[in-house]
């Protein structure tokens, strides 16, 4: 037990970087399966699925990530939401951030400021590699460690079952509906740039990037999903168009493009293809939204994931618990 408590302290002062490299092993875990099916060398397979896979991943987060934040916080402002915007600064204020002319002059002012952005640097830098290690090794053992498990437990059916299925649920959130979030993100983004392209002078598809993301975000949303984000935006087109006397054939155009290419296609060919399990979505969207509200930056991908712990303890390992009985043995492949 006190090697356990070393051990779980030890890890509680990288939580986050140890959440990051989860999720990294479960969002490149299929392209390193399929690449191993092609090439028998494991150390190989696993930095190329995460040099080609996995840090594109967390590039295209964080830069996606920066620039909404960014346009959240320019938004806020024109509007005049002024109290919103104070209230929001310690999660999305980065205006200052993405201003070459304030980096300047922080660099160029206090020596103690370019301390604290090498010390935050080096802090994600650290985190970073973390990540990167714990997800290679997890690609590259993941193999011995289920052995090692169904071994620590003698194939007890109520341990495996639960690991099982806590496994699975995992790869249904990290990979399947991470995934067709990220796709329906990068869709909508390309296709609201495109639209504000054509759009008629004075009216146009205003912070393409952030209405992107939140059209993908909103994907986990039971049953209207997307249809919260873009709706109320064409009825706002709408107005606009009304108000200022444009064109109406621009809202139309918007509705009816985004229902086909956003909303339609990633959920025919996307969702169908990735996402599996019987997991209540209401419970995952919470997870996700709560989870950013009580750890930070690592409950997006923490919660969820004690939230499928919890279900499959409950679900599983409890019963046993409460009414001990005789099990059969599993001796299925797992993971």
């Amino acid at each position: 037990m006190a090697v356990f408590l070393v051990v779980g302290y030890a890890l509680s002062a990288f939580v986050g970087a140890v959440v990051l490299g989860l999720f990294l092993y479960y969002a490149t875990r299929p392209a390193y399966r399929w690449l191993s099916d092609r090439l028998d060398h494991p150390d190989v397979n696993a930095a190329l699925t995460l040099c080609l896979v996995g840090l594109p991943i967390l590039l295209i987060l964080a830069y996606t990530v920066l620039v909404s934040a960014s346009e959240l916080d320019q938004l806020l402002g024109q509007a005049g939401l002024t109290e919103l915007r104070a209230t929001l600064s310690p999660y999305v204020d980065v205006a200052e951030l993405t201003q070459p002319a304030t980096i300047v002059d922080r660099l160029g002012g206090r020596a103690g400021r370019l301390a604290d952005l090498a010390g935050a640097s080096l802090t994600w830098a650290l985190r970073l590699f973390v990540a990167v290690a714990l997800a290679f090794y997890l690609l590259r053992d993941d193999a011995k460690v289920a052995q090692w498990a169904r071994e620590s437990f003698h194939e007890e059916y109520g341990v495996v079952s639960f690991l099982r299925g806590v496994d699975d649920d995992l790869t249904t959130i990290y990979t399947g509906n991470l995934l067709t979030i990220g796709v329906t993100a990068l869709i909508a983004v390309a296709v609201y740039y495109g639209l504000d392209l054509i759009s008629p002078s004075g009216i146009g598809v205003a912070f393409p990037l952030l209405l992107g993301l939140l059209t993908g975000i909103a994907t986990i949303v039971p049953a209207v999903g997307m249809k919260l984000v873009y709706l109320p935006y064409v009825a706002y087109l709408a107005w606009q168009t009304f108000t200022t006397g444009g064109p109406l054939w621009f809202p139309a155009v918007f509705l009816v493009v985004t229902v086909l290419a956003v909303d339609s296609f990633p959920d025919i060919f996307v969702r169908s293809y990735v996402s599996k399990g019987d997991l209540n979505m209401g419970l995952i969207m919470l997870g996700y939204v709560l989870g950013a509200v009580a750890f930070g930056w690592y409950g997006v991908f923490l919660a969820p994931a004690v939230l499928v712990v919890f279900l499959h303890f409950a679900h599983r390992v409890l019963p046993n618990l409460l009414d001990p009985a005789d099990t059969p043995i599993v001796t299925d492949d797992w993971p």
